[in-house]
């Protein structure tokens, strides 16, 4: 059970995020026009693997080492 929520979690919270940074980066960049919406989702299709690859391969690192820091300070 605690590896399928672990892919739940990874594939939710990526999505979300993606979902929102590229939805606003792309406004922000762009303006929110009438063409902004096909811009954000074609700035999703990239942004959603990228966060998932690095959620599974940086982001496990990232808590290692905050940990670490955490323990030495």
């Amino acid at each position: 059970m605690e590896r399928k929520r672990f892919w739940i979690t990874t594939a939710l919270s990526t999505l979300v995020m993606a979902v929102t940074m590229s939805g606003l980066i792309s406004g922000y960049k762009m303006g929110f026009s009438a063409d902004w919406p096909e811009v954000w989702g074609q700035s999703f299709v990239v942004a959603w693997p990228c966060a998932f690859l690095l959620s599974v391969t940086v982001l496990p690192k990232v808590r290692e080492f905050s940990e670490w820091l955490a323990e030495a300070i």
